[in-house]
């Protein structure tokens, strides 16, 4: 499975961001979250999660062999995303108006 997340829409502080994913990926993957922006089947076991945040575009991908350690210690070290890709600020709504509209 591949999802696509913008955390440029939620804007939390990484520290609730790491645990929101993890109830996610404990719950086997429940599309209920306002960050995802997309979720299709890509044919593999393994989850792969495209992530925005901020400026930055990075992958994480959830394995039988990491999955417990990103429930239990988040997904940032699993992440190819860099360090300045976590301060993000509050959505702005020019921001949820345009990718609404490319939607």
């Amino acid at each position: 499975m591949r999802i696509t997340i913008d955390r440029n829409l939620c804007g939390a502080w990484l520290p609730a961001c790491e645990e929101c994913f993890g109830v996610l990926v404990a719950r086997d993957f429940p599309l209920d979250r306002a960050c995802i922006t997309g979720a299709w089947d890509d044919g593999w076991t393994d989850i792969t999660a495209v992530i925005r945040s901020g400026r930055y575009v990075g992958t994480l991908r959830v394995t039988p062999e990491n999955r417990a350690a990103i429930i239990s210690e988040g997904w940032r070290n699993f992440s190819t995303l860099p360090d300045e890709a976590f301060d993000i600020q509050p959505p702005h709504g020019d921001y949820m108006r345009a990718t609404l509209r490319q939607g």
